[in-house]
């Protein structure tokens, strides 16, 4: 059996349980709702919420077992709180950690294992919600995240509870009712914990509204402007995937530092949320613009961030909204600076966004599109466009792409770059990545059925789709009720999926190029990763990314780059795909650069499946003419 480890952070980390004052507390109906909720949700006899002290495992929260506490050293929530994701364990008997645990053997008969870590308000991991099954069994992403979304529920309320506690311990204090030095140095302590962010040692949301406030007083009384903005690091989360949370951590801390340390007298920085910023900017005499401030606060934030691999460049998405043009109010203000910010995300990131009415009326559709994607597919209002991609030496087809598009009924055509971020925050990117799928294979049969001559299609995973559902489980299924030969189905995977997690997914890839299907990288050159990771990789192609592609014209940058690519992706014995050919000049720098495929615009859009039958007409009688 193996015992769990003990985390780095371990006397911080029971520092952090113990104020909690959960230990050995009395049950509570709302702590119990949850683990009902879980066992129901999930369709589980067992659901705890565990919280993991020095030697033992104690549930504030229990369903289906008797049990209060077993020993930390047979605990599966003390190996879940070693790691920053997801524990599970599909089949315990099965498992050389767990075979022979005594909650294995003995009379609990534990198979199955599934629990997320909880924090604390100090952001240490102090146990977990999990639930336990009798018998072996597998946990799909919906399932995952429902169990993340009750588990963040649990945070919330020891959260609030803290806060609670806090706020009793201030009133007693006010009020004299215990002078006690070590209580009054207590409620010290949870006053700062009220009001500071733990990680970074920043005001929180909450002082900031009482410092806009009381900054729009001094507006009116003296008229000087002053500035809200709210900074959201780009790509945060791929930075705590790649680099780990606790590096992700001290990327929080540097960016916190040197951005106050750029603060001027009166000025306030603050963190509301895990990966965004909010300042406070007053104009100066010598400045009496804060946005030039702003200016400079964004290029000593911009930076990189070493990777393995490489470095990546850390950015930051800005809005900003202005008193008192931009509202009279905290509220009003924070709620239009993020409004700004999202919108110079939306844009490509990296930018500063002053905040307009405009923006909120497209804050308001971007809402409404949220809300209606639900239905799109249940709807049938997707639909499956394919761009063909030709042999850059023959001119005949070799395969196509597979790309969704959305036929709103009352705004029409939404481009695939307004709807695909947004399926990708809410998650309906699984299940709209997956009809996608099906519908691209169905189509590849469906030609068969019509005698034409079949080229590989090409379909885009997405991180959720690849790395948390059982996609070769899909694929494999696909494949047989169509009998299709699996080379004409061809999977791309972004850079920064595949570098997301390597491990898991070098296990993925590999399952997947046993049943004979293509294997690709796309927007190649806008990642992370390199020719030595891509070693690594099971993969048959390579696509370029159109931004290099379309700057080969006139940048002798972009043409070496994507000569030096194709080269090195031959050595590896890759296939080479350009995206977004749209000149002739164009076509013949890729030719030159012995490139093998183009897809783009030169040779054709996107077209409808009936289109497509003909597309493939035309070149079959190409093919005969020229054989």
């Amino acid at each position: 059996m193996d015992r769990p480890r003990i985390p780095l952070d371990e006397a911080q980390r029971l520092a952090a349980l113990h104020a909690t004052k959960l230990l050995g507390s009395a049950p509570e109906e709302t702590f119990d709702r949850i683990t009902r909720t879980a066992a129901r949700l999930l369709d589980v006899p067992i659901a705890l919420v565990s919280l993991v002290d020095k030697d033992r495992q104690w549930f504030k929260s229990r369903t289906g077992l008797d049990a209060c506490e077993t020993p930390r050293e047979i605990s599966f929530c003390a190996h879940a709180i070693t790691t920053d994701e997801p524990f599970v364990v599909p089949d315990a008997a099965q498992d050389a950690r767990f075979f022979d645990n005594p909650l294995v053997t003995g009379s609990l008969h534990l198979r199955f294992y599934a629990g997320i870590q909880l924090y604390s308000i100090e952001r240490k991991k102090i146990g977990t919600l999990c639930v336990i099954d009798r018998r072996p069994r597998q946990i799909g992403p919906a399932e995952l995240d429902a169990l993340r979304d009750l588990a963040r529920t649990v945070e919330q309320l020891v959260y609030h509870r803290q806060l609670a506690i806090a706020a009793q311990a201030l009133s007693e204090q006010l009020r004299g009712a215990d002078a006690r030095p070590e209580r009054a140095a207590e409620s010290g302590e949870l006053a700062w914990l009220v009001a500071h962010d733990v990680l970074t040692g920043l005001p929180n949301r909450q002082e900031m509204v009482r410092a806009i406030q009381a900054s729009i007083a001094r507006c009116r009384e003296h008229g000087r402007p002053a500035l809200v903005a709210c900074l959201n690091i780009d790509r945060f989360k791929r930075f705590n995937e790649l680099l780990g949370h606790r590096a992700g951590d001290e990327i929080l801390v540097n960016i916190a530092r040197s951005v106050q340390a750029l603060l001027r007298e009166g000025d306030l920085l603050a963190r509301s949320g895990s990966d965004e910023f909010l300042i406070l900017l007053h104009a100066r005499s010598d400045h009496p613009e804060p946005e030039r401030a702003l200016e400079r606060i964004m290029a000593v934030a911009n930076r990189a961030i070493p990777a393995p691999g490489g470095e990546i460049a850390l950015t930051f998405s800005i809005g900003t909204a202005l008193m008192p043009k931009d509202g009279d109010d905290a509220d009003a203000l924070l709620n239009n600076a993020v409004t700004a910010m999202r919108h110079a995300k939306a844009q490509g990131r990296g930018e500063i966004q002053p905040y307009s009415r405009a923006l909120r009326t497209e804050n308001s559709r971007r809402l409404t599109l949220e809300s209606h994607l639900r239905r799109a597919l249940a709807q049938g209002e997707l639909f499956v466009h394919y761009q063909p991609k030709l042999c850059l030496r023959s001119g005949l087809l070799s395969g196509f792409e597979a790309l969704v598009r959305w036929r709103h009924p009352e705004y029409g055509v939404i481009p695939p770059d307004e709807f695909i971020p947004i399926a990708e925050e809410t998650g309906l990117i699984v299940p709209i990545s997956d009809w996608v799928m099906r519908t691209a294979v169905a189509q590849l049969a469906g030609w068969r059925d019509e005698g034409l001559a079949l080229a590989p299609v090409a379909v885009n995973l997405s991180a959720r789709q690849f790395l948390q559902s059982d996609v070769i489980a899909t694929v494999a299924e696909l494949l047989q009720t169509t009998s299709l030969p699996p080379e004409l189905l061809e999977l791309e995977l972004t850079e920064s999926v595949s570098m997301a997690d390597p491990e898991r997914s070098v296990v993925v890839m590999e399952g997947l190029g046993k049943l004979g299907v293509i294997l690709s990288i796309d927007d190649f050159g806008t990642g992370y990763s390199s020719f030595a990771y891509l070693k690594r990789l099971p993969l048959d192609k390579l696509k370029i990314d159109k931004s290099f592609v379309q700057d080969m014209g006139h940048s002798a940058e972009s043409l070496a780059i994507v000569q030096a690519i194709v080269a090195m992706a031959h050595r590896l014995q890759l296939a080479v795909i350009a995206e977004g050919g749209e000149t002739a000049e164009q076509v013949a720098a890729l030719r030159k650069a012995d490139c093998d495929q183009l897809q783009g615009y030169f040779y054709s859009k996107p077209l409808s499946p009936e289109d497509c039958a003909a597309f493939i007409r035309e070149n079959m009688a190409r093919a005969a003419a020229t054989a």
